[in-house]
């Protein structure tokens, strides 16, 4: 192929990929937007009159996160310190946020109280949950260590 051609074919991949990026980012704000998350915690927190702020923060912090990984190299030689604390910083409210949105689904489709009329399950509920979160972590411990060496 011609170094043009290489050109044209990067360029073109980066706009696919830049206008995909926007598409699944607009799903997920508009999937978290649906199922409620933000009304509910300003509800909770009595902060209902802030959520056109909260919602703007949610789309700059997936903004700026984005970007962050995007250009990941460039700092983590300038700044090797602030790169560390940003990752430390966006686990601790990605973990918040997993938790949350887990709540808001269970609670939005009530999963909890149909599976367990469905099964018939009167005892051992916590065994369930238990069971479910070893998996998770069993599940997540094969991933890294066999998908990721």
């Amino acid at each position: 192929m011609s170094p043009v051609t290489v050109v044209i074919n990067k360029i073109l991949l980066g706009w696919v990929a830049f206008g995909a990026g926007f598409a699944v980012a607009g799903g997920f704000i508009a999937f978290i937007s649906l199922i409620g998350i933000v009304t509910r915690l300003a509800g909770i927190t009595k902060t209902a009159d802030h959520i056109p702020v909260y919602e703007n923060s949610m789309a700059m912090g997936i903004l700026l996160f984005n970007l962050l990984s995007l250009y990941q190299p460039v700092f983590s030689w300038i700044f090797p310190a602030a790169g560390y604390s940003i990752i430390y910083l966006s686990s601790l409210f990605t973990g918040i946020f997993a938790g949350c949105l887990a709540g808001a689904l269970a609670e939005v489709v009530n999963i909890i109280p149909i599976f367990s009329r469905r099964v018939k399950l009167r005892k051992g509920f916590p065994y369930m949950v238990k069971a479910a979160a070893l998996g998770k972590c069993i599940g997540c411990l094969i991933q890294f260590y066999l998908f990721n060496l």
